[in-house]
């Protein structure tokens, strides 16, 4: 049979091939038939024993060489620089998407290495055995130092995101807070503004460390230096950050919330700061009933989320009985100027009346709590 002792070059078959002008795309079938009756006359002449004596000594290249000998010219200027011809594409985004190590400046050299690891194992043509490690996430975040290594987050945060790896509440806990630490807090607000794009899971207690954060740089005036924003601007933030919250169905009811709402509008000390003082006051005594003291939210965590915190020494610090106490002496503190603004300026003795009733209320639950806190010792 022919197809028993031919052998074809792979590559000048396929290097043929590719010539834009060959009728049959590749060889001929006249040329084929040639080659066939010169092959039949070879082994006819007893030149060649076998197949195998064929294949060795590479005597069927002869006439195959011949044929392709015609189109020597024209296969020597094909141009196989042809996007159509060679599927380069995958392998071009492969190679220019791979992050170099020039580390940006203020970055950390730990958290940039690790980041780079996962931004390289996220492409979108990254296989599966080649995904990082389901803790790989957190690690990253645990190793934030400073705001410029925040700054990268949301791009890791990201392709983390599209390749549906996991992430969790603890994994939101953790930005949230180390964003927090470095004054980035404005990185995770704007993450938080895309639900789709970064998949976060923050509760009440991660919108309070966003609200306090925000506060801080307008009630704390050692926190001038840290603010690059005006202070209006802020208090936008801040607002802004607490309708957040209904976005991702997590309650506003909390009393403590709108203490910070209202005690940094108010040292804002500007018409439009009292404006918003006296909506929001207004607003927090229309939902009182639909508060309570406490204002805890602990969403249950599985015990490879409760281990994790421990690794990292973290504590639910929020919900001690301490931290409730300190919640409940600011929100005495924000009463105390109500009650005398509204007495005095806006001659509303209803709502100067309301304020005074709640401070004795959580001047009680103060005591409760202490003497819980007492019997826990």
């Amino acid at each position: 049979m022919f197809s028993k002792c031919v052998l074809v070059s792979t590559k000048a078959l396929f290097r043929h091939s590719l010539r834009p002008y060959t009728k049959f795309g590749i060889l001929k079938f006249t040329d084929l038939f040639l080659t066939q009756n010169l092959l039949r006359g070879v082994i006819s002449q007893g030149k060649i024993n076998n197949s195998r004596e064929l294949h060795n000594n590479k005597v069927c290249l002869g006439p195959v060489q011949t044929i392709l000998k015609k189109g020597t010219e024209e296969r020597d200027t094909l141009e196989l620089g042809n996007g159509e011809l060679f599927p380069t594409i995958l392998l071009q985004d492969s190679s220019e998407t791979k992050q170099t190590l020039t580390i940006p400046a203020g970055a950390s050299q730990e958290f940039y290495n690790l980041y780079i690891e996962i931004i390289n194992k996220t492409q979108p043509t990254t296989p599966l055995h080649e995904f990082p490690k389901h803790g790989r996430l957190n690690n990253l975040i645990y190793h934030i130092k400073t705001r410029e290594d925040a700054l990268l987050l949301p791009k890791a945060v990201s392709q983390w995101r599209k390749k549906l790896l996991p992430s969790t509440p603890i994994t939101t806990r953790f930005i949230i807070k180390k964003c927090c630490e470095v004054n980035a807090e404005d990185v995770v607000f704007h993450m938080l503004t895309d639900r789709t794009k970064y998949a976060l899971l923050p509760n009440r207690e991660g919108f309070r460390w966003i609200m306090l954060a925000f506060a801080n740089k307008i009630v704390d005036p050692s926190s001038e230096k840290k603010i690059s924003l005006d202070k209006q601007e802020i208090l936008d933030y801040l607002y802004k950050t607490f309708g957040l919250m209904a976005y991702y169905d997590v309650s506003q009811y909390d009393a403590h919330l709108y203490a910070i709402l209202i005690s940094a509008s108010l040292k804002l000390d500007s018409k439009k700061g009292w404006e918003r003082v006296d909506v929001t006051a207004s607003e927090f005594l229309e939902n009182l009933d639909k508060m309570d003291n406490e204002a805890l939210e602990l969403h249950p965590i599985s015990p490879d989320e409760e281990e994790e915190l421990k690794r990292r020494n973290d504590k639910f610090s929020e919900y001690s009985v301490e931290s409730r106490i300190s919640r409940l002496v600011s929100c005495i503190d924000m009463v105390d100027i109500l009650d005398k603004w509204y007495t005095e300026s806006k001659q509303d003795t209803a709502k100067a009346e309301n304020f005074r009733i709640l401070k004795e209320s959580w001047k009680n639950e103060i005591k409760k709590l202490k003497i819980e806190e007492g019997s826990l010792l």
